[in-house]
């Protein structure tokens, strides 16, 4: 079949290594990601609003990279939705994906996604566990509103020093960690992508497999390290860096010249001291963000050039006391100062700044009679103060939103009805000062963070996002079963939407300003879980059924409710376990696709908007169900010191068409779907020593 679509870079990529040709289907364009199973028996630490699991549990998780990824064990959980079939993102309880906090050892990281969403930038060897908290949160959370993925790294080996080594299709790693000295302990990886490299192997041996894609560069890798010293028996101190980078670089068939980036910078230091009943936490840390759009394409005979530039500089000061009070009761205190300098969406010289202080203060009392009730109740206020600068003269042109005074509770029960049955409920009222312009829906990180206090469209101040949230529900262990039941309602204020999110690299992000606007949503819906773990078999089923609309956004639909972007009514995702063969599968409901009505204005640098013919309406066009069957198979043998595993695994084997979004192509004039190429096989191997 002549081919008449274009790709997203994303997917392109994904074509480099897969061996098969492209081909096309009306009305879609298809591409691949590949994704391989990694078998490991491991249990879920079930609650109503917290989930947890160790390295083990990561491991265990379809992922395209042919070794674990905390993502993609979130995106099995009940009360989560995807974006993008096989990318990172997430959608929790009907939040957006900005409204999720990704924290690497309590301190924010922005841009997580790496390789154009197939994985994350945490080396998978780092961690020592993961959780995701949905409700009841801790003292210490805050600044988002739906979710919160807590990673925390290991403790590095302390006996000898051990080092591995692996390779995939995407990825090329080294890792070691040990002691140095007698108190001090260290722990570093690296990992670097041979992108370019195979993108001229392939380009030279299969040209016609990259579909005209020319001039393909990437930039894409991450390093990470980590020094603990032991201070005495009772005190530690440690200190670790994250730093990543994902860059590309390529031309299209259309004459277009695209750029797209983004990079971390991420240190923490931390002292903890013990004493009596008590212990303290003291951290500091820093972080800057950054992303880069660049865009040389010909519409019409006429070269625009759109280069769009976001960063995001924090330090953060925290510090976390708890007592124990007694047998039953726990006190914790905190307090956090957040200072951060945001520069959104720079075109040009001219750079706009937001300087932001946010204050946090938290009291936590956690009562308990062991193994009968848990009750925690947490109380936390947050100052707010902006000050943005023209980005000309240097000087102060706003104080909108300056020391606000906002005020958040938490509140959780667990009774123990029976030895092997316990009852749950959660409540929460949150907010959030650092708000994600979302662009196109599939887990990139090149989404423009904004703050509060700003100004949008119709000169309205952005105010804080707000969700208030409530749920209930059952879980159970009976010998090797668990399983849990329960269902939540959530309302939120304040949600940020970007009109023109479709827009693929169009100068309509030039002026994202003029297309923000605020509204609100409700969510409801069940969630359940069900695991099985006995020898060599394992199983676990996640289901939810839920409902997520948006309203009240006065220049869409006419504030009238519609659907909120992936909300998916049925969500399964199913996982068995033999030994070394595994086979998942997940089942979502297409979701409904939403846009302006009858025309679609695209402003151009340098040009007058020009007007795209777009389908009509919102809630007008319903995706297709999304169907994946992944299957594979791990082996783990030795030779000599050495300890191989190999993963081989084939993704999408029913060869199921699954399209995720619409975006409009500038040399037809029309609108098209992208979605993902059939079937795919992965392999990964893994040394360690």
């Amino acid at each position: 079949m002549e081919m008449k679509r274009r790709i997203v870079i994303a997917f392109i990529i994904s074509l480099l290594f897969s061996g098969f040709a492209l081909y096309a289907q009306e009305p879609a364009w298809v591409d691949t990601l590949s994704e391989t199973v990694v078998t490991a028996t491991r249990r879920v630490n079930i609650s109503l609003g917290r989930l947890q699991t160790g390295l083990e549990g990561i491991r265990g998780v379809v992922s395209p990279m042919g070794e674990g990824d905390p993502i993609r064990w979130t995106q099995g959980l009940p009360g989560v939705t995807t974006g993008a079939d096989g990318t990172t993102a997430i959608y929790v309880r009907g939040g957006g994906v900005g409204n999720n906090l990704f924290s690497l050892d309590g301190v924010p990281v922005y841009g997580y996604s790496h390789i154009l969403g197939l994985t994350t930038i945490v080396p998978t060897q780092m961690i020592g566990s993961t959780t995701l908290l949905k409700g009841g949160f801790d003292g210490s959370d805050g600044n988002f509103t739906a979710a919160h993925l807590r990673i925390e790294t290991k403790a590095p080996a302390t006996d000898r020093v051990h080092a591995g080594a692996a390779v995939n299709n995407f990825l090329v790693s080294a890792d070691a960690e040990g002691p140095i000295g007698k108190d001090l302990s260290f722990l570093m990886s690296a990992r670097i992508s041979p992108l370019s490299w195979e993108y001229r192997a392939v380009r030279g041996a299969l040209p016609s497999l990259l579909g005209g894609m020319d001039n393909f560069s990437a930039k894409v890798g991450d390093l990470y390290g980590k020094l603990q010293w032991k201070i005495g028996p009772r005190s530690s101190l440690m200190a670790s860096a994250l730093a990543s980078e994902d860059r590309y670089a390529f031309d299209t068939p259309d004459a277009s010249h695209e750029v797209m980036g983004w990079s971390n910078l991420v240190g923490l230091m931390r002292f903890r001291h013990e004493w009596g009943k008590s212990d303290l936490s003291v951290s500091l840390s820093a972080n800057r963000y950054g992303t880069v759009q660049e865009q040389d394409k010909v519409y019409r005979e006429t070269l625009n050039h759109l280069s769009l530039q976001s960063t995001l500089s924090e330090y953060i000061l925290s510090a976390d006391l708890r007592h124990s009070l007694g047998a039953r009761f726990v006190l914790s205190e905190g307090a956090k100062l957040r200072l951060a300098q945001f520069e959104p969406g720079q075109i040009g010289e001219i750079k706009k700044r937001t300087d932001v202080r946010l204050s946090t203060f938290w009291l936590q009392l956690e009562y308990s009679i062991p193994d009968i009730l848990s009750l925690k109740a947490v109380g936390r206020g947050n100052i707010y103060h902006n000050l943005e600068y023209d980005g000309v003269t240097s000087i102060s042109v706003s104080r909108s939103g300056a020391d606000r005074i906002d005020p958040e509770v938490s509140l959780s029960a667990r009774w123990n009805m029976t030895p092997h049955l316990a009852l749950e409920a959660t409540f929460d009222r949150t907010r959030q000062y650092y708000h994600t312009l979302e662009g196109l829906p599939v887990g990139w990180s090149l989404d423009m963070l904004l703050p509060s206090g700003g100004f949008i469209q119709g000169g309205k101040t952005a105010e804080p996002e707000t969700a208030t949230q409530g749920g209930v529900g059952l879980s159970g262990r009976f010998g090797d079963h668990t399983a849990s039941v329960g269902g939540f309602y959530k309302e939120m204020y304040n949600l940020f939407y970007n009109k023109y999110s479709q827009a693929l690299f169009s100068g309509a992000l030039a002026s994202w300003e003029q297309h923000t606007i605020l509204g609100n949503g409700t969510s409801y819906g069940m969630e359940c879980l069900y695991e099985y773990a006995h020898g060599d078999w394992y199983g676990r089923v996640a289901y939810t059924l839920s409902k997520t609309t948006r309203h009240g956004f006065e220049e869409l639909n006419e504030g009238k409710t519609f659907h909120a972007r992936f909300d998916r009514r049925h969500v399964l995702n199913a996982t068995a376990q033999w030994k070394g063969l595994s086979a998942t599968v997940t089942l979502q409901s297409g979701h409904w696709e939403n846009g302006a009505a009858e025309t679609y204005p695209l402003p151009m640098l340098g040009e007058p908007d020009w007007q795209a013919k777009y389908y009509s309406g919102y809630n007008n066009y319903h995706m297709p169900t999304v169907f994946r069957l992944d299957l594979g198979w791990q082996n783990g043998f030795k030779t000599g010191k050495v300890q191989h595993v190999v993963n081989v695994g084939v993704c999408n084997v029913t060869n199921h068409f699954n399209p995720f979004m619409l975006y409009y192509d500038t040399r037809t004039e029309s609108w098209k779907e992208i979605a993902l190429l059939p079937i795919l096989p992965n392999f990964s191997w893994r040394v360690e020593f």
